[in-house]
C-alpha cells in the first residue's frame, strides 16, 4: 500500500530566478510548498532562492542548469536526489518555465541563427530534457505516496493560435502539445499528469522586449496573482481532470475549470489540426 503524503511535495521550477518562474516560486513558497528553482548560473539561482525564502518564510534552495544541455539536466537529477534524500521530500511538480523568444519580431530569414536555435534549445529540447529525466522521479513518488506527479509547462497563445512575427517561439509552444500527449498516453495510467499553462500577458523581461506588447494599458496585463493561484490549482491536483490540456491564466480559474472538466477522450483545448486529405 503506498504511503500517505503527509508534506508538501518539492517544487521544481526552472528559469524560477527571475520573470515568471520567479512568480511562480514566490506563490508555491507562500504556499507552503519547498521550492528548487534553476538558472543558467548557479550563483543567480542561489542568491535568487534566498530572496524569495526570505519574502515568504518559506524553503526554497537554487540549482544551475543548462536545460539544453543533457549533461547539465542529468547533474541536476542528481542534484535534486540528494536534496530530496537530505530532506525528506519528494519531488512531485515539476514546472518547465525557462523559455526564450527570438531577439527580434520579422521574417525567420531575417532572424539572428544563433537566437533561433537558443529558442528552439530552451523551449523544446528543454522540456524534452526535463521530462526525460524527472518522469521517472515523479513516477516513483506516485508509486510511493499514492499522489499523482505533476508537469507543468508554460504555455502561450502562441502556441495555441500562433504569432506570425514569433515564428520560432511559436513553433516552440506548439510543440508542447504535441509532447504533453506523448506523457499522457504513457504516463497517465503511472500516475503522471501533465498542463500546458499559459500565464497570459505577465509583465516581464520577455514581455518588455516584444513591440507586439507596446500599446498594451495596465488594464491589459494578467495579475501574477492570478497566474499563480492557477498554477497552484494545477500543481495541488485540483485540475487533474484538465491533463494534457491547455488552460490560461487571466482567464480562466480553479473554480470554473472545475466546474467544466472534460470528458475522457475529447480534444477539448488540445491543438488538433482538421485536414481532409484525399
Amino acid at each position: 500500500m503506498a504511503a500517505p503524503q503527509t508534506t508538501r511535495p518539492l517544487t521544481l521550477i526552472t528559469g524560477g530566478a527571475r520573470g515568471i518562474g520567479r512568480i511562480l516560486a514566490t506563490g508555491f513558497a507562500a504556499a507552503g510548498y519547498p521550492v528548487a528553482i534553476t538558472a543558467t548560473d548557479t550563483a543567480r539561482a542561489q542568491a535568487a532562492a534566498a530572496e524569495i525564502a526570505a519574502e515568504t518564510s518559506g524553503t526554497v534552495t537554487g540549482f544551475g542548469v543548462d536545460v539544453s544541455q543533457p549533461d547539465s539536466v542529468a547533474a541536476l537529477r542528481g542534484d535534486i536526489e540528494a536534496h530530496a534524500q537530505a530532506t525528506g521530500v519528494r519531488l512531485g511538480v515539476l514546472i518547465n518555465n525557462a523559455g526564450r523568444v527570438e531577439s527580434s519580431e520579422g521574417p525567420l530569414w531575417e532572424a539572428d541563427p544563433a537566437s533561433l536555435v537558443e529558442v528552439i534549445g530552451t523551449n523544446v529540447i528543454g522540456p524534452l530534457l526535463m521530462i526525460n529525466a524527472f518522469a521517472p522521479v515523479l513516477i516513483a513518488t506516485a508509486e510511493a505516496t499514492g499522489q499523482p506527479g505533476r508537469i507543468i509547462d508554460l504555455n502561450s497563445g502562441s502556441g495555441a493560435q500562433g504569432t506570425p512575427a514569433y515564428g520560432a517561439y511559436s513553433a516552440s509552444k506548439a510543440a508542447l502539445f504535441r509532447i504533453a500527449d506523448s506523457v499522457v498516453h504513457f504516463g497517465d495510467e503511472k500516475g503522471l499528469k501533465i498542463f500546458e499553462l499559459a500565464p497570459g500577458v505577465i509583465r516581464s523581461d520577455m514581455t518588455a522586449s516584444m513591440p507586439m506588447h507596446d500599446w498594451r494599458t495596465d488594464a491589459d496585463w494578467t495579475s501574477p496573482a492570478e497566474l499563480a493561484a492557477l498554477a497552484l490549482a494545477a500543481g495541488s491536483g485540483e485540475l487533474d481532470g484538465w491533463t494534457g490540456r491547455y488552460i490560461r491564466a487571466g482567464h480562466d480559474t480553479a473554480e470554473t475549470l472545475s466546474q467544466q472538466i472534460p470528458a475522457a477522450g475529447s480534444q477539448v483545448r488540445k491543438l488538433i489540426t482538421e485536414m481532409d486529405i484525399r
